[in-house]
């Protein structure tokens, strides 16, 4: 591996580190806010709050790697800098999904099961991103386990797509939800999935850069 490629993996390896702290942090805001969410206001906006500076981290490690390896893609890193602009977009889904959040309002029925719900979904979602997290700092130390960590992140992406089929099912068939509630759970599971999604199809993306 060049000097070069292994600059940008090593920038990448602290911009997965990112994903993951951002993805854990969305975790602790749904759990607080599932708990109780006009007692723990503060706590949720400063919970908000370091996600968003994490953002921000995220986006310098972005900014400073097109600046200074953009020019290089002659060299033959063009599909680094298409893994460094994919990573940089993961971040906005766990933002969305937290402002979504409270907007959503219980009346005390259903909130044990749909929250269950969530939290399945939520941690198949962490798992994901730390299994990303070895992914890219294998694509540096140790790229032989590169292609089964990508297998993974495959299979925990079916199961995540399973978990949110039968989440939208049992939401489409509870005739005790108010319709907008419904459509608020809806649209920021759809986030969720959509993150997933966005996880995995780094994992194309991923092993393209293993036979370069």
């Amino acid at each position: 591996m060049n000097k070069i490629k292994e600059e940008i993996i090593t920038r990448l390896i602290e911009h997965s580190r990112i994903i993951y702290t951002v993805i854990s942090d969305m975790a602790v805001y749904f759990t607080t806010w599932a708990e109780d969410y006009e007692s723990n206001k503060d706590n949720l906006e400063k919970k908000k709050n370091k996600m968003q500076l994490s953002e921000e981290d995220g986006d310098s490690i972005k900014i400073q790697l097109i600046k200074e390896f953009s020019e290089a893609e002659a060299q033959g890193v063009g599909d680094y800098m298409t893994l460094v602009l994919r990573m940089d977009n993961l971040i906005n889904y766990p933002l969305e999904f937290v402002d979504m959040l409270p907007k959503i309002k219980f009346d005390g029925k259903l909130d044990k099961e749909i929250k269950k719900r969530y939290n399945k979904l939520i941690n198949k979602i962490i798992e994901m991103a730390a299994v990303l997290k070895t992914t890219i700092k294998n694509l540096r130390d140790k790229r032989e386990a590169v292609f089964d960590n990508t297998t993974k992140i495959h299979e925990i992406e079916n199961e995540i797509d399973t978990i949110y089929r039968q989440f939208l099912e049992y939401l489409y068939s509870n005739e005790d939800l108010d319709i907008r509630n419904l459509l608020r759970i809806r649209d920021s599971i759809v986030l969720l999935e959509q993150l997933a999604d966005r996880i995995h199809f780094l994992t194309d993306l991923i092993r393209v850069l293993l036979y370069q």
